[in-house]
């Protein structure tokens, strides 16, 4: 009997246990669609969008999500791939949408805008745009979470051009704008959407490989033990010293539980040290890492760290790899920004001519020098005289003819 209830005991715990696995596993589902539009056919090529989508893209890859990217999409592209996370993210517990490239507000209703776009006519707002509310609809239902990062705000010359078509009756702002972050439902999900700049304000895209605000995300987002929210002030504080207060990140939410994008605290702790000692047989198993980041991304973000020469560069590079290629001279370089000093090379010695100081010399004795010197100068200017060998010699070949002459008459 006693035997029995062991066993019914196990069999039920392993039920347990299994149905626990099954829902640890459907909570955890994390589904990312990431775009970035770099080359559009009616306006200037953007220099960042594309590599900013890959940044991120590997970001949260390496966060455990399963992500959907599209580099330069075309309107069909767009939302080809709006479909498929929509599909994907059904039944995620957490959801992300990220954009970068070019967008506008149009009667206070916000657009992105896909690279093939041509915007000549209002009526091609509805039908070769995607809009915020495409985006909204395509997260998941409550109690998921829903996450939407928009990088949109640069400075758009396809909406100068489409200004010139629309109606006086309607308005075209600059920038994005504010977008209601309500969620339907009841539960503890909820939306949050983030922003690259301030409501009506233009985001800048560097002067390097990838957007300020990008490479304060990849630092940030995925920490662990740090809610999402709290993620986006340290971006914002990032963003706004490294451009020199020019542009500010905000974002609004209405999130009914913590997000942690990356692991939260209580995963990321290591395990109790007691806990451990209590079963010395069995071996601790070995953590579970992400793959790492490619070397590409790793070059990407030390070229940025190293041409800015920043404080936040260097340690959006460490965030990503504190054991990479370039970490200790990410460090050290730290520490000399933080200490104030500039790395320069030392000055050169300068080579100082030495002047001998002739004493002063007696009027006399001056007298006698220039008499000297003077003498001198005629002695070396004048050539030595001539010996007057050459008359001489004139005189004896005249007199040894004038007798060979006189000779041949006799």
């Amino acid at each position: 009997m006693k035997l029995f209830a062991i066993l019914l005991s196990g069999l039920v715990l392993s039920i347990l246990a299994a149905f626990g696995v099954q829902a640890a596993t459907a909570e955890s589902k994390r589904v990312a669609l990431v775009i970035g539009n770099s080359k559009y056919v009616n306006a200037v090529a953007l220099p960042n969008p594309a590599n900013d989508a890959h940044l991120i893209a590997s970001t949260l890859r390496n966060a455990g999500f399963e992500v959907i990217e599209g580099v330069d999409q075309d309107n069909a592209g767009m939302h080809g791939l709006i479909s498929k996370f929509t599909e994907e993210s059904y039944n995620a517990d957490l959801a992300v949408i990220f954009y970068a490239g070019h967008g506008m507000q149009v009667d206070g209703k916000n657009y992105l805008i896909p690279v093939d776009a041509d915007l000549t006519s209002p009526a091609y707002l509805k039908t070769r745009t995607v809009q915020i509310d495409e985006l909204m609809a395509a997260l998941p239902a409550d109690p998921a979470a829903g996450i939407i990062i928009l990088d949109a705000c640069r400075d758009n010359p396809l909406a100068r051009t489409l200004a010139t078509a629309l109606p006086k009756s309607r308005s075209l702002g600059a920038g994005l704008a504010p977008v209601d972050a309500k969620a339907d439902g009841v539960g503890t999900g909820g939306v949050l959407i983030a922003y690259a700049t301030d409501p009506g304000a233009v985001a800048f895209d560097g002067n390097g490989v990838d957007s300020p605000y990008s490479l304060a995300l990849a630092k940030h987002l995925t920490e662990p033990g740090v809610e999402i929210q709290s993620a986006l002030t340290r971006v914002r504080g990032d963003v706004t010293e490294a451009t020199q207060g020019r542009q500010r990140p905000w974002h609004n939410a209405s999130l009914g539980r913590e997000v942690f994008l990356g692991k939260p605290a209580a995963q990321a702790a290591a395990a109790p040290i007691g806990d451990a000692a209590k079963t010395p047989a069995s071996p601790a198993p070995e953590p579970v890492a992400s793959d790492p980041p490619s070397w590409e991304v790793e070059q990407r973000l030390w070229d940025e760290a190293s041409k800015n020469n920043a404080i936040p560069y260097y340690e959006a590079y460490l965030d990503q790899f504190p054991s990479g290629l370039f970490a200790r001279v990410a460090r050290l370089d730290i520490d000399q920004l933080k200490a104030g000093k500039q790395t320069a090379a030392p000055p050169k010695k300068q080579v100082v001519q030495k002047t001998r100081t002739l004493k002063p010399v007696p009027h006399k004795q001056q007298k006698v020098v220039q008499r000297r010197l003077s003498s001198e100068t005629i002695a070396r200017d004048e050539p030595p005289p001539r010996e007057n060998n050459d008359f001489l010699a004139k005189a004896l070949i005249f007199g040894s003819g004038v007798v060979i002459g006189s000779a041949l008459k006799h």
